[in-house]
C-alpha cells in the first residue's frame, strides 16, 4: 500500500528591513551573473564597490562598508520617483510649472521613468538666480522634473550612504540634526568641560574662505566616490557637471550640492576626533568649533586643520577664525555665549540680527498700508524671527521688540492701541 505524503508549506511575514536585505542579495547576484553572462569583467571601479556577501545575516555589503542599492529599483522606479515628486512640491504648488506637472503626475512620473530606464533622459541647464539674504550670492534655479529625479538619488542613496558615516558633531542639513541640536550639543560640552575644567579653557573656531567657491569637483566626486556604488554615482556625476562649469565652485539651490556640502570635510572630522582627539568637537558646514585647556593646544590644532583644509584646496579665512579665551565668550550660530563663574550658561541673540528685523518690521509694516501683503502675512514674518530668538536669553529684548512692532502698527493706522 502507498503511503502518500503531503508537503506543507509554512509562509514567513518578513520586515521592510529584512526584505531590503534579500532583495540586496538578489540584485548583486544578478549583477555579477550579467557580467559572467555577457564575458566580461566589470571594471575597476565596480570591482572595488562589488558586494561581499554575508551568509550569517543576509546582508550584502561592499568592501567599503556600503550597502548595495539598485538603481532601478530605489532611484528610478515608479513608487521612488512617485514619492519624491509628492516631497518636492511642498510649499511651491503656487508655481505654474508644478501645478502643470501635479496635475497630470501620474503620466509625467511614468514617462520620467521610461525615459530613465531606456537612458534617454536629459537634465536641463538651470538658470542662475541672486539671493539676498543673509549674504549676496548667486544661485541655481532647477527645473521641477529634474528636481524630482535628483530628489529621489538623494533621499534613496545619496543622504542615507553619506551621513551614516559621518561624526556626531557634524551638525548641518540632517534629519534629527540642526541649529538646534548644534546649540544644544554646545550647551552639553560646555557643562561637561567646566565640570571637569572651570572656565581655565579656550574656544578654537574656525572659518573657511568661500566654502561651496573653493570646492573642486574631482574633489567631491572622490568623495562621493568612496561611499557610493558605482552605477550611480556615475549618474550623480553627470548630473553636477551639467549643472556646473567649470573644475571649481558651486553655487546653491540643488540639494545635492548641500549634500556635498555636509560630507566633504567628513575626512578631516574623523581626523579631529580619532588622530588630534578632540572631544569637544563641533562643525556646522563650514563653521568649527573646538573646546581645548590650553592656547598652545589650540594652536596646534588650527594648524593641522589649515593643512587639512589646503590639501582639499580650502583656505582659513583670518578675519573669521580665532582662538578666544572661554572666559571672554565667543559668537557661535547667530547668538553670542558667555559662562558665568557659577557655570551657567547665557545665550543672546546677535545685536546685528535685531537691528535688521527692526529694519525688516518697518518695511513689513510700510508693505501692508501699500496692499501689497496682508497684516496677518507681516505676523507670520515676525512669529518666525520671534521664535528663533526665544531660544535665547532674551526675554527684556523681545518684550521691547513687540512693543515696537505693536507701536508701528498703530502709526500706521493696522492696530487700535
Amino acid at each position: 500500500m502507498a503511503m502518500s505524503t503531503t508537503t506543507t508549506r509554512t509562509t514567513r511575514i518578513v520586515s521592510p528591513r529584512l526584505y531590503r536585505f534579500v532583495r540586496i542579495r538578489i540584485c548583486s547576484s544578478a549583477y555579477l551573473e550579467d557580467d559572467e553572462r555577457q564575458g566580461t569583467e566589470a571594471p575597476a571601479e565596480r570591482q572595488n564597490n562589488s558586494p561581499v556577501m554575508v551568509e550569517s545575516c543576509g546582508i550584502a555589503i561592499c568592501q567599503h562598508g556600503a550597502l548595495f542599492y539598485s538603481y532601478e529599483l530605489d532611484v528610478i522606479s515608479f513608487d521612488a520617483l512617485w514619492e519624491s515628486a509628492l516631497k518636492c512640491c511642498q510649499n511651491v504648488m503656487w508655481k505654474p510649472s508644478v501645478k502643470a506637472f501635479m496635475n497630470n503626475l501620474a503620466f509625467e512620473i511614468l514617462r520620467m521613468a521610461t525615459l530613465l530606464t531606456n537612458g534617454l533622459w536629459k537634465n536641463c541647464r538651470p538658470h542662475e538666480i541672486i539671493i539676498q539674504y543673509p549674504k549676496r550670492r548667486n544661485g541655481l534655479s532647477i527645473r521641477f522634473p529634474d528636481r524630482v529625479y535628483q530628489r529621489s538619488i538623494n533621499d534613496n542613496v545619496l543622504y542615507p550612504e553619506m551621513v551614516r558615516h559621518f561624526v556626531i558633531g557634524n551638525c548641518a542639513c540632517q534629519r534629527g540634526k540642526g541649529p538646534d541640536f548644534a546649540r544644544m550639543l554646545l550647551k552639553k560640552y560646555l557643562w561637561n568641560f567646566y565640570v571637569k575644567y572651570g572656565l581655565e579653557g579656550y574656544v578654537l573656531q574656525i572659518d573657511i574662505s568661500g566654502y561651496y567657491a573653493s570646492m573642486q569637483h574631482e574633489k567631491v566626486n572622490e568623495c562621493f566616490r568612496e561611499y557610493i556604488p558605482w552605477e550611480i554615482e556615475q549618474h550623480i556625476e553627470e548630473i553636477l557637471d551639467q549643472q556646473y562649469v567649470g573644475a571649481v565652485g558651486y553655487n546653491p539651490g540643488s540639494q545635492m550640492v548641500q549634500i556635498a556640502g555636509i560630507s566633504f570635510l567628513n575626512h578631516v572630522d574623523h581626523y579631529v576626533k580619532e588622530c588630534l582627539h578632540q572631544r569637544y568637537y563641533i562643525r556646522y558646514m563650514d563653521d568649527f568649533f573646538i573646546l581645548g585647556r590650553t592656547h598652545e593646544e589650540m594652536a596646534m590644532v588650527l594648524n593641522e586643520i589649515t593643512a587639512k583644509l589646503a590639501a582639499l584646496g580650502l583656505t582659513v579665512s583670518e578675519k573669521k577664525t580665532h582662538i578666544t579665551p572661554l572666559s571672554e565668550g565667543f559668537r557661535f550660530l547667530g547668538f553670542d555665549y558667555r559662562m558665568t563663574e557659577t557655570g551657567k550658561i547665557i545665550m543672546t541673540i546677535r545685536s546685528d540680527s535685531v537691528k535688521h528685523e527692526r529694519k525688516k518690521l518697518y518695511r513689513l509694516v510700510m508693505k501692508v498700508v501699500r496692499g501689497e501683503i496682508t497684516i496677518e502675512k507681516a505676523d507670520e514674518c515676525y512669529g518666525a524671527w520671534r521664535a528663533h530668538a526665544e531660544h535665547g536669553n532674551s526675554y527684556q529684548l523681545l518684550e521691547k521688540l513687540d512693543e515696537y512692532y505693536r507701536d508701528l502698527k498703530w502709526r500706521a493706522g493696522l492696530y487700535a492701541a
